[in-house]
This record gives C-alpha cells, sequence and structure tokens, in this order.
C-alpha cells in the first residue's frame, strides 16, 4: 500500500488509531474532513511554533537568524514537520472542498510579507493586504517560493537534501535579501 495523503481513508486511520470505521465516521463523515482536519492541525501547531518563538528567542539573536527561524517553522525538519507536511500535501487533493485554501495561502503570504519587512526594516501596516511596496511583496513571493521549494526538496530527495543544507541554503538567500535591501538604500 502506498503512503502520504493519497493513501489516507477512514479505513487506514481508524485502524492505526484503534477505532472502528463507524466511530472515526462520527466525527469525520468523509475522507476529505479528515484530511482538512489534519491541514487545520498542522497550521496550528506551526503557528503556535511561531508564537513560541516570539518568547524563547534571545533579543541578541541576529536578525537574519531570526528569520530564519521563524521560515523554518514550515520545513519539514523533524519528523513532526514532516507528517505536518504530508497534511499540508492534501491541500493540493482537495480541490474546491478545502474551502479554507485561499485563507491558508493569505496567512502564509502574512508571515513571509512580515518577514521580508523585518529584513528591510519596514512597517506592516495592514497584515491583511498586500504590502504598499512593490519590492516587499516581490521579496515576499521569492521567499515563499523558496520555503516551498526547500521543503519540497527534503520531501522528495531525502537522501540528497539534508537538513543541514537547507538550513543553509534558506540563510544564504536571506543574506541575498539583505543585500538588496543595501542596494535599495534600505539600512
Amino acid at each position: 500500500t502506498g503512503s502520504g495523503p493519497a493513501a489516507v481513508s477512514i479505513r487506514s486511520v481508524a485502524a492505526e488509531a484503534g477505532w472502528s470505521t463507524g466511530a472515526l465516521r462520527h466525527y469525520f463523515p468523509t475522507r476529505e474532513d479528515l484530511l482538512v482536519f489534519a491541514m487545520n492541525l498542522s497550521e496550528e501547531r506551526a503557528t503556535q511554533r511561531i508564537q513560541d518563538l516570539n518568547h524563547t528567542l534571545s533579543p541578541h539573536t541576529p536578525l537574519l537568524e531570526r528569520v530564519a527561524e521563524y521560515a523554518e517553522q514550515l520545513l519539514p525538519l523533524d519528523a513532526t514537520r514532516r507528517a505536518e507536511y504530508l497534511a499540508w500535501e492534501a491541500a493540493g487533493m482537495l480541490g474546491e472542498y478545502d474551502r479554507d485554501r485561499e485563507r491558508r495561502w493569505n496567512s502564509q503570504r502574512r508571515l513571509y510579507r512580515h518577514l521580508v519587512a523585518a529584513v528591510a526594516d519596514v512597517a506592516v501596516d495592514d497584515p491583511l493586504r498586500p504590502h504598499p511596496d512593490p519590492w516587499v511583496e516581490e521579496w515576499s513571493e521569492h521567499l515563499h517560493t523558496q520555503v516551498d521549494g526547500l521543503a519540497l526538496q527534503i520531501m522528495v530527495t531525502p537522501g540528497m537534501t539534508d537538513t543541514d543544507d537547507v538550513r543553509r541554503r534558506l540563510r544564504a538567500f536571506l543574506a541575498r535579501l539583505q543585500e538588496a535591501c543595501r542596494y535599495r538604500g534600505i539600512p
């Protein structure tokens, strides 16, 4: 049998949990309901880790390291985050059944917007809207793409891409972002 979101079924999850399929269907009438729950739980866990960083990172941590720590919460760098990634992968399979797709996308973009704004030392007046500076929006898109690409490489080529390499490449990308800020005349 397969693994990952494609292999998820009410029957397989019930068996793994030691429940009957009827008991599980009481909470999750469809496979899609189960996948949406898993994605929501993954999102809640990542959000909690990000919020926890506000309290655990030293104020003396260099800015780029702080930004990298936040972005890493969305990378499958350990077993927990790999499982969360697989739940996120299910989003592509749900199609229109995932009514929160746009909200999830915007939530991620908002995080990247905040991270780019922190590196550029500019304010984010309304985090729910695109930044008025198109440069911030462009780099937010680049960072979003970079993190998603690194996550995919970890999952698809685990023997060729390790967590240390991914962390190094994320930090190299953030250093280029900082260089681009200097080129633009941002301190």
